[in-house]
């Protein structure tokens, strides 16, 4: 979106449930295809418990910390990132169809970059499996500008790490979903 000198889109009730809908849609079809080539829910760790539910919450702390803890040191040792003009989202959308929105797009986002990604690459080891599951996060996020795109770098990481050493989504779900919703809650308030 920065590549088309687009900087601000407004997320209107259409637009995020046309997107809960899109992603769906994909996951619906990523799921039949891996179910033929013999792949399962538990495989993709999706096996649900309340302990990995609740490291979430924890993940969602660390990650914050850490995504702060980077763009403050980004911001002092390259200011000029910090003065980009950042992408904004202005959300008119109704609060229903925004928390749908966040709840699918995290789903959506962790069992595909970190379920699929790192559990189709660990054979290759953890090195290899997290730092591409870490650079497709980024990649996805250039349109967010410079700053908020190299602070993700740590999050991939973070949440390449956990999804490697407990093979879980579960976490990642819950932090993923926590962090949009307080960022909607915050966006809605200014």
């Amino acid at each position: 979106m920065l590549l088309l000198r687009i900087h601000r889109v407004e997320m209107t009730t259409g637009r995020a449930l046309r997107g809960a809908l899109f992603e769906s849609v994909i996951l619906a079809i990523v799921a039949l295809f891996l179910k033929a080539r013999g792949w399962t829910p538990e495989r993709l760790g999706l096996k649900f418990s309340f302990a990995a539910a609740w490291f979430g919450v924890v993940l969602f702390i660390a990650y914050i910390l850490w995504y702060w803890i980077t763009a403050i040191v980004i911001g002092l040792m390259a200011p000029s990132l910090t003065h980009a003009q950042p992408f904004q989202f202005t959300i008119t959308a109704a609060p229903l169809a925004m928390i749908a929105f966040i709840v699918v797009n995290s789903f959506f986002e962790e069992i595909i970059v970190s379920g699929y990604v790192i559990t189709a690459l660990s054979a290759q080891g953890a090195a290899l499996a997290i730092t591409a599951s870490t650079l497709l996060r980024f990649l996805y996020h250039l349109y967010q500008g410079p700053l908020a795109s190299i602070s993700i770098l740590p999050l991939g990481l973070l949440f390449g790490a956990v999804f490697w050493r407990w093979r879980s989504v579960w976490p990642l779900i819950v932090a993923h979903t926590i962090a949009n919703l307080l960022s909607f809650i915050v966006v809605t308030q200014h």
